[in-house]
């Protein structure tokens, strides 16, 4: 196998392998015909994906599924969630060729995507266990269930001072907020797609949430455009404590850094998937339904538990730190609920209240 990987930030990780006489199998759930989808994948030959998700915690999967259907090469391309939207729309726009496969924890922005329709329907075998909330018009599937947490420095911040609910972080920031000045890492809502969706979740499930962007507003929080950008600074100790975390970064973190904590919030915890689409004009549309199957398997399921990315399905085994434990979850349903984020007048609105509060 040859990995071909440029050091460009954010450019095609290219995988090519030649196995002679290798076929994939089709798993004994999906029906015959599906070995029709099989061999028009293999002859389009090509897969190409715009993604947010690292590359490092997908190479496995990649390989795997190339593994399973050799005569696919796969380039996977990794972007920020508002340039995966904007460049689509653009080459849209501009009549320019389209990735095969989208997958984004923009989970908004794939929505408006769907429902502007340029996603094309596709009724996957692996449907059935798949939950209903994680499904929109056979057209988006949420991929993950992966809980939205805060993570902290314990040389900076020790586990018994540490807040567990959304209230107690406010509480704490509004005690001394001179000792937090510039020390809390979170999303800046005006330049992150998933920052904004997910002060938007926060406030929808909880009013006060107000208070808790003025403490943070306040306290001079420092903004950050991903999960990756926080973690970085929280490891090398420039920032305490990091608010709105995707907990598949943290958790990683922390199984190989003593020194990076994690705090499920106890009072809710938002949980986000990363949504799937075939674009309606995909090159290679049966690669991209291949790809999407394996995603959704319990094979596939398990490459992304292992680089603790909760299984949207419950028939795969998570590591223990995924687990809630009885903690109230509040999963962002894949759906047109979502399309209200991405209403102009209510975007401007809320990120003009947001920008008063760290301006103050």
């Amino acid at each position: 196998m040859r990995c071909v990987r440029s050091k460009a930030l954010f450019a095609p990780w290219m995988l090519v392998m030649a196995v002679a006489g290798c076929t994939a199998p089709v798993a004994g759930q999906y029906p015959a015909s599906y070995r029709n989808t099989v061999d028009a994948g293999q002859q389009e030959g090509r897969l190409e994906i715009w993604s947010v998700t690292d590359t490092r915690q997908v190479e496995a999967l990649l390989a795997e599924f190339h593994r399973r259907y050799p005569k696919i090469t796969v380039v996977y391309t990794e972007l920020p969630s508002a340039e995966i939207y904007n460049r689509f729309v653009a080459a849209i726009a501009a009549r320019r060729a389209v990735p095969d496969f989208l997958w984004s924890s923009a989970m908004d922005l794939q929505i408006k995507l769907v429902n502007d329709g340029y996603a094309q329907s596709y009724t996957t075998p692996e449907s059935s266990a798949i939950p209903d909330w994680a499904v929109w018009k056979d057209q988006a599937w949420g991929i993950t269930a992966e809980p939205i947490v805060f993570a902290y420095n314990r040389r900076l911040l020790t586990s018994d001072k540490v807040p567990k609910t959304h209230y107690a972080l406010q509480q704490m920031i509004s005690a001394d907020p001179q000792k937090f000045k510039g020390k809390i890492a979170t999303y800046d809502a005006r330049n992150s797609a998933v920052g904004f969706l997910y002060f938007m979740q926060d406030v929808e499930a909880n009013r006060d949430s107000w208070a808790l962007v003025g403490a943070l507003g306040r306290s001079d929080a420092k903004l950050f455009p991903t999960s990756s950008a926080m973690l970085d600074q929280l490891t090398q100790g420039k920032q305490a404590f990091a608010y709105n975390m995707i907990g598949s970064y943290a958790f990683e973190a922390q199984a190989v850094n003593a020194d990076i904590g994690v705090v499920t919030p106890q009072d809710y915890t938002l949980v986000m998937s990363r949504i799937a689409m075939i674009p309606a004009a995909a090159p290679h549309p049966n690669a991209a339904k291949l790809f999407l199957d394996y995603l959704l398997s319990r094979d596939g399921q398990g490459q992304l538990a292992r680089r603790y990315m909760t299984p949207v399905r419950a028939d795969v085994q998570v590591p223990a730190a995924l687990r809630t434990n009885g903690i109230p979850t509040r999963a962002i349903d894949v759906g047109p609920a979502l399309l209200i984020n991405q209403d102009r007048l209510t975007r401007a609105s809320f990120l003009k209240k947001w920008s008063r509060a760290f301006a103050e």
